[in-house]
């Protein structure tokens, strides 16, 4: 689901009460475009779901911990508004240790829409706007390699993560720069969405061009920053910096915690 920190759910063509803040797909099972918004990239790559330790995104060494994948590659969309993903015939498998009453609410799946009525193939999607992610990570071998996209959240100090791999992603490196710049560019050109003081302006502005940043990307620990992210809580700056009554504030996020 677009609003947890696993940006999944299953989707119904038939639900009369679908939520809005995930993607919406045509009868063909693809991402309905919003009025305007352009793609940027299209391909099947391997999706996963990862939390994100407080002190880095390298997966190889602990810092993060893989919490789902989905078993066959998913039609990714990116535009320059957010990422989006399409996966027919899903089986989700969880995988990493079992989730304990310890657990805090933001580490655990929310409740699932009913199955389709008649049964058919079932799809999940999901889905990142571009004012969530927090840091951006090209992960080299010989560990899990991918896209690795960081995003932000006030419920817990570990942090949820969308891998992106293999398929027409190849070694990452193009899919890679097509959201660090998708990413800088919106913020740049949307102030009324995220805040941004004269530095991070700066910052974004050199994500938003040509320059590679590599050693950055592939570094494990350091990855490329991305300031003005707001928390996946959150979809307006407004909602952040002024923010409604608790019962209400987690509405805008799609639904009450878990």
């Amino acid at each position: 689901m677009s609003a947890t920190p696993f940006f999944i759910q299953p989707y119904r063509f038939d639900d009369p009460t679908a939520d809005d803040t995930s993607p919406m797909l045509d009868r063909q099972r693809a991402v309905v475009l919003e009025p305007g918004e352009e793609v940027l990239w299209r391909g099947q790559v391997n999706v996963t779901g990862y939390l994100v330790g407080p002190t880095g995104g390298s997966v190889g060494n602990g810092q993060a911990e893989r919490r789902w994948t989905l078993p066959r590659y998913a039609d990714v969309t990116i535009t320059d508004r957010r990422l989006a993903y399409v996966c027919d015939d899903w089986d989700l498998a969880r995988v990493g240790a079992p989730r304990h009453r310890s657990t805090p609410s933001f580490a655990r799946p929310r409740p699932r829409r009913r199955p389709a009525l008649g049964g058919g193939t079932r799809v999940a999607t999901g889905q990142i706007l571009w004012q969530w992610p927090w840091r951006l990570h090209l992960l080299p071998a010989p560990g899990p390699q991918g896209v690795l996209i960081v995003c932000d959240s006030m419920r817990s100090n570990r942090r949820p993560a969308l891998m992106l791999a293999g398929g027409v992603a190849s070694d990452g490196r193009e899919l890679a720069l097509t959201v660090r710049r998708s990413i800088a560019r919106f913020r740049l050109t949307n102030p009324d969405i995220v805040e941004l003081s004269p530095r991070d302006r700066d910052a974004l502005q050199l994500r938003a061009g040509s320059a590679l940043l590599l050693d950055e990307l592939t570094d494990p620990q350091r990855g490329v920053a991305l300031p003005g992210g707001l928390p996946v809580e959150f979809v307006n700056r407004d909602d952040y910096y002024h923010p409604a009554p608790v019962q209400q504030q987690w509405g805008l996020a799609g639904g009450g915690p878990a």
